[in-house]
């Protein structure tokens, strides 16, 4: 199964009010469940593939997850089969809206 995870506000809370960032570790544990039972999963971001690596390395998941490209806001990945966002809802054949945090 291929499996993306979005980066800002998804993996990577940030509170620009309060300055804050953080790892969101509940699902940074569904990441590594999904690792462990052999599946593929990709991280992607709006800010490019270099933007994702760099969280990735601070999320200390970067070897474990291959990088790609995120579609153009409202476009569709065809190959992917779940993605993890918290703000578009079209971009695998499953999709799983994220809650943001406040």
């Amino acid at each position: 199964m291929k499996i993306a995870f979005d980066i800002d506000g998804t993996l990577w809370l940030t509170n620009h009010k309060e300055g804050k960032e953080e790892p969101n570790r509940l699902l940074l544990e569904v990441l590594r469940w999904f690792v462990a039972n052999g599946d593929e999963v990709y991280l992607w971001s709006s800010g490019g593939v270099e933007y994702a690596k760099e969280i990735a390395g601070k999320l200390g998941v970067k070897e474990m997850v291959k990088f790609i490209e995120k579609p153009d806001f409202g476009g569709h990945h065809p190959d992917m089969d779940l993605a993890f966002d918290d703000v578009e809802k079209n971009l695998a054949k499953t999709n799983i809206l994220v809650k943001r945090s406040e």
